[in-house]
C-alpha cells in the first residue's frame, strides 16, 4: 500500500521515508500538512503517518478532513508526536487518528504500529471484496428473477403472453376500463384449418405459421394493446380504449395482412370474433364468452372474417346451422341443432 509521510521537518521526514521504503512500502512525502490533504484527495492513499505539529495544518485538522470525507475506502491515520499526555492522546483520537507513533522514531515500534494498520486495512478489503461479489450475486439474482418471471408470462413458441398472464392482464384492463368508464375490446383469433395443415406438412410448419402470425400481430399492434397465445393455434388480443368499429376496422386489417402474406406451403388465413364493453358492464365471463361467440360466427360464416358480437347473433347462427344441417344425412340430423343451440 502506498504511505503518505506529512512532515515539515526534512530529516524526521527522511529517516522515516528511508525507514518505510527498507520494509517494501511505496511512500509519498509532503512538506506540511495542506499538500498532504491535496495529496489524499487525490485518491490512492491508504495510510497516512502524520506530524502532530505542522504549519498551515497540522495533524489534528488533517485527521478531521479526512474524517471528513465521504468516501468508501477508509484512510488509516498515524499521528508522529512526542507528546504522550493521557489528555493529547485522547485529543487526537477525538480527532480521528487511529494510532500514535512516539517521537524519536522506534524501529521496533513503527514495525508493530504498521502491522496493525496492515491487519485493519487488509480487513476492510476482505469486506470490500465480500461487498462487491454480494452485489453482483444481488445484480445476478434479479437478472434471474426476472428472467423467470418473464418465462412465467411468455409463451415458449411465440413468445407473446400466455395464457396466464392474459388473464391478468385482461382482469387489469377490464377493471380500468370500467372505473373509467372507456370502452374495451377483446379479440379471439383463431388459424383457419390448423389442424388439416399441421396433418399435411407436420407440425414443425405449423410452429413456423404461429411464430409468424405472432410476428404480425406483434408488428400491427400498438404499444398499450397487449397480444397473447391463447392455446394451439387460437390467440387474443386486449384493446384498451377502443370501441367497436375501431375494432372492426383494426381486426379487418390484420386479417388482410395475414391473407396477403407469401406462406411457404401454402396461404393461411384466421377468423376473428371480436367484443366491446358496454355500460352496463359484462363481467369477464360474459366478455370471453362474447368474443367466443363471435369467432364461432366467422367460422359458422365461411372462415377468413371479421364478426363482432351483437344480441342477435344466436339467431344469426342459429340460421347458419340450420342451413347447414339440412344438408346433413338424416340419420345425422336427430339432434344436432338443439345440441349446437344449447352449446
Amino acid at each position: 500500500m502506498d504511505i503518505l509521510i506529512a512532515e515539515d521537518d526534512r530529516v524526521s521526514a527522511l529517516i522515516l521515508q528511508r525507514a518505510l521504503e527498507k520494509m517494501g512500502y511505496s511512500v509519498i512525502v509532503a512538506r506540511d500538512g495542506g499538500e498532504a490533504w491535496r495529496l489524499v484527495n487525490g485518491g490512492g492513499i491508504g495510510l497516512v503517518v502524520s506530524d502532530w505539529m505542522m504549519p498551515e495544518v497540522d495533524g489534528l485538522e488533517l485527521c478531521r478532513r479526512i474524517r471528513g470525507r465521504i468516501d468508501t475506502v477508509y484512510t488509516y491515520v498515524i499521528l508522529l508526536t512526542s507528546r504522550d499526555s493521557r489528555n493529547d492522546r485522547l485529543e487526537g483520537l477525538e480527532a480521528g487518528a487511529d494510532d500514535f507513533l512516539s517521537k524519536p522514531l522506534d524501529a521496533g515500534e513503527l514495525v508493530a504500529r504498521l502491522n496493525v494498520a496492515r491487519r485493519i486495512l487488509g480487513m476492510q478489503d476482505l469486506l470490500r471484496a465480500h461487498a462487491t461479489q454480494l452485489a453482483e450475486l444481488q445484480v445476478a439474482l434479479e437478472r434471474q428473477n426476472a428472467l423467470l418471471a418473464e418465462r412465467a408470462s411468455t409463451d415458449g413458441l411465440t413468445g407473446l403472453g400466455n395464457r396466464r398472464h392474459f388473464d391478468e392482464t385482461l382482469a387489469s384492463a377490464y377493471s380500468f376500463a370500467v372505473r373509467h368508464d372507456q370502452p374495451l375490446s377483446l379479440v379471439l383469433l383463431d388459424v383457419d384449418h390448423f389442424k388439416l395443415f399441421n396433418d399435411t406438412f407436420g407440425h414443425q410448419s405449423g410452429d413456423d405459421v404461429l411464430r409468424a402470425l405472432a410476428d404480425t400481430l406483434r408488428s400491427r399492434t400498438r404499444g398499450h394493446d397487449f397480444v397473447a397465445r391463447y392455446g394451439g393455434e387460437e390467440f387474443a388480443l386486449i384493446l384498451p380504449g377502443t370501441g367497436s368499429s375501431q375494432a372492426l376496422s383494426f381486426c379487418e386489417r390484420i386479417r388482410s395482412s395475414i391473407e396477403g402474406r407469401r406462406w411457404t406451403h401454402r396461404s393461411v388465413t384466421a377468423s376473428f370474433g371480436v367484443t366491446t364493453t358496454t355500460q352496463p358492464a359484462q363481467n369477464l365471463v360474459e366478455l370471453l364468452r362474447q368474443a367466443d361467440k363471435a369467432l364461432y360466427r366467422s367460422k359458422a360464416e365461411g372462415r377468413n372474417r371479421v364478426a363482432h358480437f351483437d344480441e342477435d347473433m344466436t339467431v344469426s347462427v342459429t340460421a347458419i346451422v340450420e342451413k347447414c344441417e339440412s344438408a346433413l344425412e338424416p340419420e345425422y340430423r336427430l339432434g344436432c341443432l338443439d345440441r349446437l343451440r344449447e352449446a
